[in-house]
């Protein structure tokens, strides 16, 4: 079974010009890799923001 799937998607060139130059930069090996890390980052910090919303409203429910 596939654990991956080929996407198409448009970015504005100032994004692209970003992607590139962090491979270029030798930071990261392929574009592809650029937007896994980005995506990665996202769900951490949707998760974090999440865990923090659910904490204050467990805490405003006490008072």
């Amino acid at each position: 079974m596939r654990s991956t799937q080929q996407m198409s998607i448009t970015l504005p060139l100032e994004m692209v010009r970003f992607i590139k130059d962090k491979v270029a930069s030798g930071e990261y090996a392929s574009e592809s890799e650029v937007i896994r890390d980005g995506l990665r980052t996202l769900q951490t910090r949707d998760r974090i923001i999440e865990e923090w919303l659910r904490s204050q409203i467990h805490v405003a429910s006490k008072r």
